[in-house]
């Protein structure tokens, strides 16, 4: 069985959390966008389509229509928000100190997706396009590590920061409550089931 706990911490946000306090979700969701198919995988011998030559392609593509609202994979700050080049209109978000994303070829940005602003894990950044050297409307998505470039789809994500050490004593204030109702319940149902 898995048993996990809600915890609101000192900054007023809620995540669920193991009864020792690790966080039940990934630092970074998979996917930036829902409903989409990938077109083109991460791969550093691949023809460019638009530019006819070989090019390395460092993320990976997701087709999906245009206007197709895209998320940020995990919580982090806006570095870049504007025009890059081949890129088109680009966002690029700071997670951490080693970990960066770039998404690219938006049709638009979300509104307030400045530099300097931080952005939740699954918020809107922008919206699915075909700006700079795209052949159709899709997201360029790039997962970097200390500046090296990692396969989206298979890269290993991180877990979620665990409750604070300054916080656990309220967090087991909070929890212990909630833990020892499940094992009531627990203790119930296996009772009724043991009766019948």
């Amino acid at each position: 069985h898995l048993e996990a706990v809600i915890y609101t911490d000192a900054n007023g946000v809620s995540n669920y959390f193991t009864p020792s306090g690790e966080s039940m979700r990934k630092a970074f969701i998979r996917t930036p966008v829902d409903f989409a198919r990938i077109s083109s995988h991460f791969n550093l011998k691949r023809k460019h389509p638009v530019l006819h030559k070989i090019r390395a392609h460092k993320g990976t593509d997701y087709a999906a229509s245009r206007g197709t609202p895209i998320k940020a994979t995990g919580d982090g700050k806006v570095t870049f928000a504007g025009r890059k080049g081949g890129y088109g209109n680009v966002v690029i978000l700071q997670h951490g100190q080693k970990i960066t994303t770039l998404y690219a070829h938006m049709h638009k940005f979300a509104r307030n997706i400045k530099v300097g602003k931080r952005v939740k894990q699954g918020q809107i950044i922008g919206y699915v396009g075909s700006t700079g050297l795209a052949s159709g409307p899709h997201l360029h998505y790039e997962f970097r590590v200390n500046g090296v470039h990692k396969n989206p789809v298979r890269v290993k994500l991180p877990h979620a920061k665990p409750v604070p050490n300054s916080e656990v004593e309220l967090f087991s204030l909070q929890t212990k409550p909630l833990l020892a109702q499940l094992d009531t319940l627990r203790e119930n149902f296996q009772l009724a089931l043991n009766d019948q």
